[in-house]
């Protein structure tokens, strides 16, 4: 009697393993490899001798082999996205963006935001993949507040570092006031709710499009 009973509670074990996402075999070298990617990305605005714009660019291009070194091909449907409403916030605000920095200049605009804000959504979307597991019973509301304040930690967080510590500024909107309390983001109150909400949008988005986890490998996310 114990063998056939032993034998079905493996055979459930297994069909309950088999039903959750699988890990990257790699998780944790590569979770640490993309924290390493955000944080070079954004301490090289500290480095005068390297060209912000030129190092946003760069980032942009090569996260596309990247995620497929990594496995994460379905994460390309995340960046495409992060791009889409990159492409949407510049076409509203390409005319607020001057540095105090040589940049490269497209039909007399500075495409940095445009890169720096794909790349920014789209990194802050992996680090909330990772970190929103630890959660049981998630659910959308849930999922939507731990984003709004892990985006919001990082928004203000790196725009504190880049203007008060960097000198990284955009001298086009420099004679309006920063947010109350943290003294960044320097620019119309239009724009300041933007920035607050262009994460959630972006969340969202991803979230009604029913993209895959973006870091559980392709193997992995295909259905069984």
């Amino acid at each position: 009697m114990e063998r056939p009973v032993s034998a079905r509670l493996q055979k459930e074990s297994t069909s309950m393993s088999s039903s959750r996402p699988a890990s990257l075999p790699f998780s944790r070298s590569v979770m640490i490899a993309d924290k390493l990617i955000c944080a070079g990305v954004l301490l090289s605005l500290g480095f005068s001798g390297l060209r912000a714009d030129l190092t946003m660019v760069a980032v942009y291009v090569l996260l596309y082999p990247y995620l497929y070194i990594t496995s994460r091909r379905q994460a390309v449907r995340h960046l495409l996205v992060a791009s889409l409403v990159a492409c949407c916030w510049f076409f509203i605000a390409k005319g607020q963006y001057g540095y105090n920095r040589e940049m490269l200049l497209i039909g007399g605009y500075t495409v940095y935001p445009l890169f720096a804000w794909a790349v920014g959504l789209f990194g802050v979307y992996l680090m909330y993949s990772y970190w929103v597991r630890i959660f049981p019973n998630r659910t959308l509301p849930g999922k939507l507040v731990f984003f709004v304040v892990l985006y919001w930690s990082l928004l203000f967080g790196s725009e504190i570092l880049a203007y008060h510590y960097f000198h990284f500024r955009n001298i086009a909107t420099a004679n309006y006031a920063g947010l109350p309390l943290v003294d960044c983001i320097h620019v119309p109150g239009w724009m300041q709710a933007a920035y607050l909400l262009n994460g959630p949008l972006y969340f969202l988005i991803c979230e009604f499009s029913g993209f895959a986890d973006p870091n559980i490998p392709v193997r992995a996310a295909l259905p069984r």
